[in-house]
């Protein structure tokens, strides 16, 4: 893989940042659509995947050839339409790179007939095809650095599982066909590096249809070329792509073309664009786009103003319609059985998230998921005008949905498709992982950290890994966020519980106000988190007799003490009002209203030299007993006061016959007791 870190359009231009999808799980239906137009576009693109995917029980890993950079693919295929089959032949490039190679292995089905292996020069190739390896022996070892240039010719019926790889159908007594290759589906239907981590530089897509099919892919349509009976459709792209993301759908389509014109605003920023739009859509006697595809030009400007430049403007965007659930973002045309705006915006952000940037390893697809998942939320954020409450209803879906996750973000079995592409989990928790990075940085933080991610050099067009997100957050927020992406990414699984406990009295020392004592302990065990102490800023909320008055505070201990002041008495207090935390939606805390509790607020001064004042408040009327207390335990001052009302007071003692050290000052009152330490010096 060549990296590209061209910018489009214009050199200050910065890409952006793409999402993925994937088929629906159980846990992937979590939100209920608040209409059909708005939908769930994590649900469907799950769907769009995960069954595609169950099938497979072998080692989900490829078998090919680890010391080649794959640079270039073209996919010449026929298919007649009538039978399941395909065959033809593709063109494998790429550069040695690590050792000399003298076996070139790819992955390929061993339901696909390989009929022979050559050269670019046409010098024929031994083969052997054991299982899903193709193994192809090269005339003489090739140094590194040398290139490789094979034509392998096959031709079979692709494998379909439940709903992917390769698929054949009819619909309404039309035929079609479409390919969903993610995550390891590509090798069933044709020979490659089926890995994320080798993008091709470009790819080419050459089809021969019957005349009555249309075909949509990759790129450009460079030319459609009318046969005997025949069509051929010749798509080429010349951006980075992984084997996953190389697509095809066939049909009796309708063609719709048109043009996104990027807005005064963004064009400011990045320069003119007039993009092209290509959309495919069933032939049912009805010649109209669905609602949410004629919609994406809004959801385009909308994600280029977080995420920075649609990182394939040279080429296009655009949908082609098939039948399986939901959509696969194929990259610069996205499959789609559905026309939601949630399915529309979410296939649309894969383009950066997922596309231009796509995960290193399978481990890494929260890095797809959950970024295409929070788009959602930012389109609906961006127009609530026109879809007010949206954003709030789909939020706490997905909130709801992130707190049945099981293991940690970072995926640590990636066997199990099903397990992989839980809607809880990749999508549901990794959205509210970003929204509550978003909320500890601020909005203007976080969407330079989404556009820096999306240019960054070292990514932009490539590959990259949970530590390349979290390197450029740290860099651009400037904070460390190890605590943060282990508790919440990479190591911790669950989220945190709380108990909460809260008392005041008046500021006596200041002599107006109110002081409020918030404890807050996190009561969280296995097998619910694995995490201690979640170390998160929080918001503490005391409602008072003047109005709400707020604090936000670092809770990074099991349990911990807050010391709150405010302007008026406390009424309640609460923490995390907004749950902005992924937590338990209950709260462990006391019944009744918030209580005034007898207790010592000062001595002072201290240390202590002659006489000290000692500064108290009581719950109620009580009679009052003071004692003082050395280290040992003994009592070695003593004074009872007559009934005291309840509030704040304050009692003078004399320390001057005390010895220098350590002593403790006890309150006692019928109900209640309190204590403090203080030193006297000589």
């Amino acid at each position: 893989m060549r990296r590209s870190s061209r910018f489009l359009c214009f050199l200050f231009a910065l890409p952006a940042a793409s999402l993925v999808s994937a088929p629906r799980t159980a846990h992937a239906a979590q939100i209920p659509p608040v209409n059909q137009v708005i939908g769930d576009g994590a649900a469907d693109c799950a769907d769009g995947k995960a069954a595609a995917m169950e099938r497979l029980s072998l080692a989900m890993l490829s078998g090919a050839s680890a010391n080649i950079d794959i640079t270039y693919y073209r996919l010449d295929l026929s298919l007649p339409m009538v039978t399941n089959d395909l065959s033809g032949v593709v063109r494998i490039e790429g550069t040695v790179v690590g050792l000399p190679m003298s076996h070139l292995l790819l992955d390929l089905a061993p339901t696909m007939n390989v009929t022979s292996v050559k050269l670019a020069d046409a010098t024929p190739l031994a083969f052997t095809h054991p299982g899903y390896i193709l193994d192809i022996t090269l005339p003489a070892p090739v140094p590194v650095g040398g290139t490789v240039a094979v034509d392998v010719t096959y031709g079979g019926f692709p494998q379909t599982g439940d709903f992917g790889y390769f698929v054949f159908g009819t619909r309404s007594g039309d035929r079609f066909a479409w390919s969903l290759s993610e995550p390891y589906g590509s090798r069933e239907w044709w020979p490659c590096k089926d890995h994320p981590s080798d993008k091709a530089d470009s790819v080419r897509v050459v089809v021969t249809v019957p005349s009555l099919y249309r075909v949509g892919s990759q790129g450009i349509l460079i030319s459609e070329t009318p046969g005997v009976g025949v069509t051929t459709y010749d798509w080429k792209s010349d951006y980075p792509i992984s084997s996953y993301l190389v697509s095809v759908a066939i049909g009796q389509y309708v063609r719709h073309q048109g043009t996104y014109n990027r807005p005064a605003p963004l064009a400011a920023l990045y320069g003119p664009l007039a993009m092209t739009l290509d959309h495919l859509v069933y032939d049912d006697g009805s010649s109209a786009l669905p609602a949410g595809w004629s919609g994406v030009t809004d959801a385009i400007a909308v994600l280029e103003d977080y995420f920075g430049p649609y990182p394939f403007a040279d080429e296009k965007y655009g949908h082609s319609e098939v039948t399986f659930s939901g959509g696969m973002e194929h990259q610069t045309m996205t499959s789609l059985s559905g026309s939601s705006v949630s399915l529309v915006t979410h296939e649309l952000a894969h383009q950066w998230y997922g596309d231009e940037i796509s995960p290193r390893s399978w481990p890494h697809l929260w890095l797809s998921e959950g970024f295409a998942t929070y788009a959602e939320l930012i389109y609906w954020e961006e127009r609530a005008n026109l879809y007010p409450g949206t954003f709030e209803a789909v939020l706490a879906a997905r909130y709801s949905s992130a707190q049945g996750a099981a293991g940690t973000l970072v995926l640590e079995d990636t066997t199990s498709v099903s397990n992989m592409f839980a809607g809880s989990r990749v999508y549901a928790k990794g959205s509210i992982v970003l929204y509550m990075l978003r909320r500890m940085l601020g909005d203007v933080v976080f969407k330079d950290i989404l556009k820096t991610y999306a240019a960054d050099p070292v990514v932009e067009y490539g590959v990259a890994t949970t530590s390349d997100f979290k390197r450029v957050a740290a860099t651009v927020s400037g904070q460390d966020l190890d605590t943060f992406f282990s508790q919440w990414v990479e190591d911790g699984t669950g989220y945190p519980s709380y108990r909460l406990s809260s008392f005041w009295h008046p500021d006596v020392i200041m002599g107006s106000g109110y002081k409020v004592w918030v404890t807050v302990t996190q009561i969280q065990t296995l097998p619910q988190s694995n995490v201690d102490v979640f170390e998160m800023p929080m918001v503490i909320a005391v409602q008072t007799t003047g109005g709400p008055e707020r604090v936000t505070v670092l809770n990074n201990q099991r349990s911990q003490v807050f010391e709150i002041s405010v302007a008026n008495q406390p009424v309640s207090v609460s923490i995390d009002p907004d749950k902005w935390i992924l937590r338990n939606d209950l709260i462990a805390t006391g019944t009744g209203p918030l209580p005034l509790r007898t207790d010592i607020v000062s001595v002072y001064p201290n240390p202590v030299s002659g006489g000290f004042s000692l500064q108290y408040v009581l719950d109620e009327d009580s009679r009052v007993e003071i004692d003082v207390f050395d280290v040992a335990g003994r009592r070695v001052l003593s004074r009872a006061t007559a009934r005291a009302a309840a509030g704040a007071r304050s009692e003078f003692l004399d320390a001057s016959s005390l010895p220098a050290g350590v002593y403790f000052v006890r309150l006692h009152t019928a109900r209640a007791e309190a204590s403090r330490k203080f030193v006297v010096l000589r």
